[in-house]
Protein backbone atom coordinates (compact mmCIF):
# COMPACT_ATOMS: atom_id res chain seq x y z
CA UNK A 1 0.00 0.00 0.00
CA UNK A 2 0.92 3.70 0.11
CA UNK A 3 1.20 5.54 2.68
CA UNK A 4 -0.05 9.68 3.01
CA UNK A 5 -0.59 12.29 5.06
CA UNK A 6 -2.84 14.83 4.79
CA UNK A 7 -2.31 18.41 6.53
CA UNK A 8 -3.83 22.05 6.96
CA UNK A 9 -1.86 25.23 7.46
CA UNK A 10 -3.02 29.17 6.84
CA UNK A 11 -0.64 30.98 4.52
CA UNK A 12 0.50 31.62 0.94
CA UNK A 13 -0.32 28.26 -0.59
CA UNK A 14 3.22 27.83 -2.44
CA UNK A 15 5.44 29.03 0.38
CA UNK A 16 3.10 26.58 2.72
CA UNK A 17 3.51 23.59 0.68
CA UNK A 18 7.17 23.80 -0.40
CA UNK A 19 8.56 24.20 3.63
CA UNK A 20 6.44 21.17 4.02
CA UNK A 21 7.96 19.02 1.31
CA UNK A 22 11.11 20.22 2.78
CA UNK A 23 10.58 20.16 6.12
CA UNK A 24 9.29 16.22 6.10
CA UNK A 25 11.74 15.75 3.49
CA UNK A 26 8.63 14.46 1.34
CA UNK A 27 9.59 11.71 -1.74
CA UNK A 28 6.75 13.05 -3.82
CA UNK A 29 3.85 15.70 -3.81
CA UNK A 30 0.72 15.08 -5.56
CA UNK A 31 -1.55 17.82 -6.39
CA UNK A 32 -4.96 17.98 -8.63
CA UNK A 33 -5.39 20.08 -11.60
CA UNK A 34 -8.27 21.97 -13.07
CA UNK A 35 -8.25 24.41 -15.80
CA UNK A 36 -8.68 28.14 -15.28
CA UNK A 37 -8.61 30.72 -18.25
CA UNK A 38 -5.33 31.46 -19.80
CA UNK A 39 -6.55 35.32 -18.16
CA UNK A 40 -7.15 33.98 -14.86
CA UNK A 41 -3.37 32.02 -14.95
CA UNK A 42 -1.50 35.19 -16.67
CA UNK A 43 -3.26 37.57 -14.48
CA UNK A 44 -2.74 35.84 -10.78
CA UNK A 45 -1.05 31.88 -12.30
CA UNK A 46 -1.69 29.30 -10.24
CA UNK A 47 -0.79 27.08 -7.01
CA UNK A 48 0.48 24.32 -9.46
CA UNK A 49 2.00 25.80 -11.83
CA UNK A 50 4.25 27.67 -8.96
CA UNK A 51 4.95 24.10 -7.38
CA UNK A 52 5.66 22.53 -10.86
CA UNK A 53 8.47 25.03 -10.95
CA UNK A 54 10.08 25.73 -7.66
CA UNK A 55 9.48 22.31 -5.82
CA UNK A 56 12.67 19.87 -5.33
CA UNK A 57 10.80 16.76 -5.65
CA UNK A 58 8.19 15.19 -8.67
CA UNK A 59 5.11 16.57 -8.67
CA UNK A 60 2.14 14.14 -9.74
CA UNK A 61 -0.92 16.13 -10.78
CA UNK A 62 -4.24 14.50 -11.26
CA UNK A 63 -7.50 16.18 -12.45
Amino acid sequence: GISYKVFFERGEPEKVISDHVEQHSIDLLVMGAYGHSRIRNLMIGSTTTQMIRSCLVPVLLFR
